[in-house]
């Protein structure tokens, strides 16, 4: 298992990936600077780049839903600098050679096969643990239906009872097409309180990036 650490992130819990940040009604805070990315000369970047297609123009589309409630967001990326994609929001997201990362934490992380694990530590105290769950098969949204998708599976604890649970979905070639945060309060019972599906997405063709 792979432990990784950033800048710390307060407050917000409820999803636990770049762009979806704040999206469930968490207050917005100023995005710290990314880690400077590792580089290897003669190494190409992750496959990860592969599940969220990077370019300016770049939009995507959801259906948020939490504690029942309804709304629709969408993230869009407006700026390239200093080796970043930056959203309206300014969070920054960016692909290096071990995955695909924003201002704290890798969100898919190399290997990208099922089993795989890594831990980010993303304030004093506070370590998310990811696994993929499955790579590699198919996966739906109402945006559509992708033959390519990662799964992966994090796990933060909230207090000394309970975990929160996040599962995000990538498709290759779209980027996240789905997000499930639910909370673990022991005896196997997760309680769903929040999700995001992709209704719409515009992508950059591989070729223009």
């Amino acid at each position: 298992m792979r432990r990784f650490s950033g800048p710390p992130r307060p407050g917000c819990w409820l999803l636990l990936g770049w762009g979806v940040l704040g999206v469930l009604g968490c207050a917005h805070e100023a995005a710290p600077a990314p880690a400077a990315s590792k580089a290897l000369p003669g190494r190409p970047p992750s496959a990860a780049a592969r599940y969220f297609p990077l370019a300016v123009g770049n939009r995507w589309t959801y259906q948020a839903t939490y504690l029942g409630e309804r709304s629709t967001r969408e993230v869009e990326l407006v700026e390239f600098r200093d080796g970043s994609y930056l959203d309206k929001e300014g969070r920054a997201l960016r692909v290096d050679t071990e995955g695909l990362r924003d201002q704290t934490r890798y969100l898919l992380h190399e290997p990208l096969v099922a089993g795989g694990t890594w831990t980010s530590v993303v304030a004093p105290g506070s370590a998310e643990h990811y696994r993929v769950v499955s790579a590699g098969g198919p996966c739906t949204a109402p945006a559509g239906s992708f033959p390519d998708c990662i799964e992966v599976e994090s796990r933060n604890r909230a207090d000394s009872r309970r975990t929160l649970v996040n599962t995000v979905t990538f498709a290759a070639g779209v980027g996240i097409v789905r997000v499930r945060t639910e909370l673990d309060e022991g005896g196997g019972k997760l309680k769903p309180t929040a999700e995001l599906l992709l209704t719409a997405y515009q992508v950059a063709p591989a070729a223009a990036r």
